[in-house]
């Protein structure tokens, strides 16, 4: 079945110059998958998921949205435990932004911030990724490390703003209501938090929060009004 249907902290910094196409494969593919653990169809989506989640070329990040935790089955209903409010407010800017409707539904892929597809059609969102490939970059991550505190230290150049999603890498669900009671969910690159830290404008190095004991981040530029990601980079390999 397809669902038709925060507060964030961080400090302000400024960041500049031009990355250009020679640059892009510096710059994976960023891949936001919008889901449920209630939704029977966002099983394929999430294996599917599960698979771009080990590619080199791809940033994968999970959103589990809270709009279903309410839906009534013969099961009951399923209060998704990853799920958060702000979650859906992110997949129905995208919307607004790019079908020009505030409906949202699940399981939907925005690659890039640019466009999106069904979450388990494998052949648009692949042919979606080969195009965003070819795509000009006006940002880089020009480095970027973890110190032994954890602590996250990164710098950057171009123009945007700055997004970094704390997520955890893996995890399993009994469900036990909703479309898939019964069912284990494997969930991958969980979205747990988030961190504005502002429009950049001049070339600078973030210092940022470690992730939680068992967690990982990402680090993404985006253009304003939650536009198209211009740059993206995980905090660590997995």
């Amino acid at each position: 079945m397809k669902f038709v249907a925060a507060v964030f902290s961080g400090a302000m910094a400024a960041l500049g110059g031009t990355a250009n196409a020679a640059d892009n494969d510096d710059n994976p593919v960023v891949i936001e998958l919008f889901t449920s653990q209630s939704c029977s169809s966002c099983v394929a989506a999430a294996a599917y998921f599960e698979d771009l989640a080990t590619r080199d070329d791809v940033v994968a990040l999970g959103w589990h949205v809270d709009y279903w935790n309410a839906l009534q089955t013969r099961h009951g209903r399923w209060a998704d435990p990853y799920s958060d409010a702000a979650h859906t407010e992110r997949q129905r800017r995208y919307n607004h932004n790019l079908r020009a409707t505030n409906a949202v539904y699940t399981p939907q892929i925005v690659i890039n911030g640019a466009n999106e597809a069904v979450g388990s059609a494998r052949s648009d969102v692949e042919n979606l990724i080969k195009d965003e490939k070819e795509f000009p970059r006006s940002a880089q991550i020009t480095s970027l490390q973890r110190k032994a505190d954890g602590e996250i230290v990164f710098s950057l150049a171009g123009k945007g703003e700055v997004v970094l999603v704390y997520f955890m890498p893996t995890s399993q669900t009994a469900v036990r209501g909703g479309e898939n009671a019964g069912r284990q969910f494997n969930d991958i690159n969980i979205v747990t938090d988030v961190a504005m830290l502002g429009e950049i404008s001049d070339k600078n190095t973030f210092n940022a929060a470690a992730p939680a004991k068992g967690e990982n981040c990402a680090v993404l530029v985006q253009a304003p009004e939650q536009g198209r990601i211009l740059a993206a980079r995980y905090c660590s390999k997995s």
